[in-house]
Order: C-alpha cells, then structure tokens, then sequence
C-alpha cells in the first residue's frame, strides 16, 4: 500500500492544484475571458454541478471495473478539461472544459479513497485517508504560488496548460503501480448492515458544510483585492497560507479522528468554524487579524470536511464507491448555492455578511449532526 498511496496522493495533489488554484485568481481569469465576478461564479457553479453526474458514472464503471477504472476516467476527463479550457480562451470554451473538470475531479477522488477504504479496516481508514487528503491542502500551497507565477509570466491559460498535460501523464503510474481488482481485498464490515436512519440527515451536514466553505472560498479573491488592494503575488501568498490551514486541518485528522470519532470531528470542526467566522465579521476591515481569523476558519472547515469521508465509507460499505458519489453530489448542492449567492452577498453588503452567514450554516450543519448521526457500529 506504501507506494500505491504514495501515487494516488502525488497525482491528488497535481489534480488538486489544477483544481483549486482559481479562487485566488477569479478576478484575474475572469479579466482573461472578458467576464465578470458574478459569471466566474456561474463557471464554478458548473464546475461543481458536473459532479452530480458522479452517480452515473460510478455505477456504470462498477458494472465493468474496479476503482482503477474510475482513477483512469478521472484523469482522462479532467486532463481533456484543462486542456479545452487553456485552448479556448473564450468565456464558452471555459464552460465546456469546467465542466470536464467537474466530471474528472469526483471519478478520481471516488476511486482513490474506495481504493484505500478497500484495503484499510475503519478503526484506522481515518489516518490513512487523511493522508490522502494531505493533497488537498498541498494544491493550495503548490497550486497557488506556482499558478500565481504562470500567470504573470505567461497569461491566465498556463496553469490549465501545466496541470492539465501532468494529468493526463499519471495515466501510465495507474497502470504500472495499482491492482486491477478490489474484490478480495474487501473487509468483513462490508457486510455489516447499516441503519438507514442517519443517511440523509448526514447527506445534509454534507450540503451544509460544502455551502460553508465554498462562501468563503468564491468571495476570497474579490474581498481581498477590495478591502487590501493586494496584487496577483499577494493573492498567492494568501492561497499558500489558506494551504497551510488546511494542512493543519488534515495533520489534526490523521492525529486524532480515529480516536474521538468521526462524526464527532466532523461536528467538532463546524463548531469551531462557527465561532471564528463570528470574529472575521468583527475583524474583516483589518488585514493582520482577518488573515489569522480567516487561517483559523479554514483550518476548522476542512477538519469537518475530511473527517466526513471515512464516515461515508461505512455508512454504505457494500456500496461504498456509490455512496461516496452521492456524498460528493451533497456537496457540490451546497457548494454550487454558495457559488451563486455568495458574489452576490458581497457585492450587495460586505464580508461581515458573508461571515456571519457561513457562521450561521456552520453551527446547523454541527446540530444536525449531533441530533441525528451515529458512528457506525457504536
């Protein structure tokens, strides 16, 4: 498993970037396009609403495949994606390869994490998907700075250009390093039945939180180019720092989730976002303390997040690639509600009220949870 996780996590941490890399840069990629902030959110609400095709997709390679098949669709759309995005250059081309993007993005994450969960009793799936996840925020602090450096160097394009061709390259790791079949590696708690009864009330914590985290996220760069008048190299410089919260966040998950539960860091990290996003809205007109608030706030959410993926694995384990799609698709909801409202909120008001509306979804997302989410086998 040693070099296999090691894979997935590297061409994780490249699709990652290639991923994430636009937020800091909306301002600037929508200049590129001739669009505005409101049209980069309808790009990302694509983006994300592409995923829902996840369910399809993942059912029709379970009936032919294992989770290599998903890993190697994945990169396949999101390479292409990238690809049509960088060559277009047009606001209609950028729509067509956000949305292979979108397609792309889920099939290889489902496959990566049902390729791990297949392998790793739960008691432990924590730390070992944690790991994996260490990419997401590594495509922060990698993805950020270097995207910030093609752009000003290059133009817009360069970074859908680097990451789109590197994806498409893992191609040939896939197929030297990874087993073709999962079927006996599965553990005996895939057979365990599981209660219908948290499913959606835990598919809804998901929404909750992906809409959290995506209204910080799709108003960043506009905030902080208004408020603190910060330049393209500025603008990385924060994207790495917001990638070292969420190291942090995941360095907390492969530490401690598997010993407090799952569902537990899960609602315990939308807690702990509720209470900072309170004191952004106080702090948001001052840099210094917006950017600690805003370091904390990241930090939280994406302990939540992550820790929402190994209580997926088992909440439907005989099923678990399917599931883990639905998941997927209960985020993107949030985040795609969030990316239509959230420039919007800015625009018309202030950060204060993108903060407290966050805070405020943070701490409904912690009480569904509480109220109607068990771990499993407890």
């Amino acid at each position: 498993m040693t070099l296999a996780v090691f894979l997935l996590t590297a061409i994780k941490l490249v699709l990652n970037a290639g991923f994430r890399f636009v937020y800091p840069f909306l301002p600037a990629i929508g200049r590129g396009l001739g669009v505005d902030l409101g049209q980069m959110g309808v790009l990302l609400s694509v983006r994300w609403g592409a995923g829902f095709t996840a369910p399809l997709t993942v059912a029709a390679v379970d009936r032919v495949g294992s989770s290599r098949r998903l890993l190697v669709a994945g990169l396949i759309s999101f390479g292409a994606g990238s690809l049509v995005t960088a060559t277009s250059g047009v606001f209609v081309g950028a729509l067509v390869g956000f949305a292979f993007i979108g397609v792309g993005k889920p099939l290889f994450d489902i496959g990566a994490q049902t390729y791990v969960s297949e392998r790793v009793p739960y008691r432990s799936r924590a730390r070992s998907l944690g790991i994996l996840e260490l990419s997401w925020a590594g495509g922060f602090l990698f993805g950020a700075p270097l995207a910030g450096w093609l752009i000003d160097l290059w133009s817009w394009e360069a970074p859908f250009w680097v990451f789109g061709a590197i994806a498409l390259i893992a191609l040939g790791g896939i197929a030297l390093v990874l087993e073709a079949s999962d079927s006996h590696h599965r553990t005996d708690t895939e057979r365990r039945a599981q209660s219908d009864a948290a499913i959606v009330p835990f598919l809804v914590a998901v929404t909750i939180a992906g809409f959290t985290l995506e209204l910080v996220f799709v108003t960043l760069g506009a905030w902080l180019e208004g408020s603190f008048g910060l330049s393209l190299a500025g603008l990385a410089g924060v994207g790495a720092l917001l990638g070292a919260a969420e190291f942090g966040g995941e360095g907390v998950m492969v530490g401690f989730t598997d010993r407090i539960g799952k569902r537990n860091s899960f609602a315990g990290g939308l807690g702990i976002a509720a209470v900072f996003l309170g004191v952004l809205a106080l702090v948001n007109t001052e840099m210094a303390p917006a950017l600690i608030a805003l370091f904390m706030v990241i930090m939280s959410l994406e302990l939540a997040v992550i820790s929402a993926i190994p209580l997926a694995t088992e909440l439907r384990p005989a099923r678990r690639s399917r599931f883990l799609a639905w998941f997927l698709v209960a985020a993107g909801i949030g985040r795609i509600i969030a990316d239509l409202i959230g420039p919007a909120i800015l625009e018309n008001t202030d950060m204060t009220a993108v903060a407290l509306t966050a805070a405020g979804s943070a701490l409904a997302g912690m009480g569904v949870l509480f109220a109607s989410v068990e771990e499993p086998g407890r």
